[in-house]
């Protein structure tokens, strides 16, 4: 079978809207042991996997969204003790967001729970095919992301 861009596209555009319609609430909010959503979530694993406190800019921009959208469900996580605000080092009249010990647990559930989900997905997958897929879709990733952010910045 040869390659065809369509068909990437086609199966890419699948995978997203299977993601975006998947009813993971209920069982993300059982595993999470709190009741969560999926922007919820996105928000408490991306601050985890970023390792530090973000802006809210920061956090929206790499989640591609709005600044207000993301302000509204900090808002709501801090509210829940999820989240916490804390001065920026380089700029005291600045605000960074941070996961609090409890945010911190539940967005390493949120992550074991996708992984655990995807993972089943891939069970009976060859060790070369997961670390092959692996490699392409942080490439993929990388290259989509740098040619959104220099077609944003030209």
């Amino acid at each position: 079978m040869g390659y065809d861009l369509f068909t990437t596209v086609a199966a890419f555009r699948r995978l997203v809207t299977m993601f975006k319609r998947a009813r993971t609430t209920e069982p993300l909010s059982d595993a999470a042991g709190v009741r969560i959503d999926r922007p919820d979530a996105e928000i408490l694993v991306h601050l985890l996997e970023a390792g530090e406190p973000r802006r809210i800019g920061a956090i929206a921009d790499a989640l591609q969204v709005e600044s207000p959208h993301i302000t509204r469900h900090v808002c709501a996580l801090e509210r829940r003790g999820l989240l916490e605000r804390v001065r920026d080092p380089g700029d005291g009249r600045a605000w960074r967001i941070n996961l609090t010990s409890q945010g911190l647990g539940t967005a390493e559930q949120c992550r074991r729970f996708t992984a655990k989900w995807i993972g089943a997905a891939l069970a009976e997958w060859s060790d070369s095919d997961r670390a092959e897929l692996q490699r392409l879709l942080v490439k993929l990733a990388d290259d989509v992301s740098h040619k959104m952010h220099h077609t944003a910045v030209n």
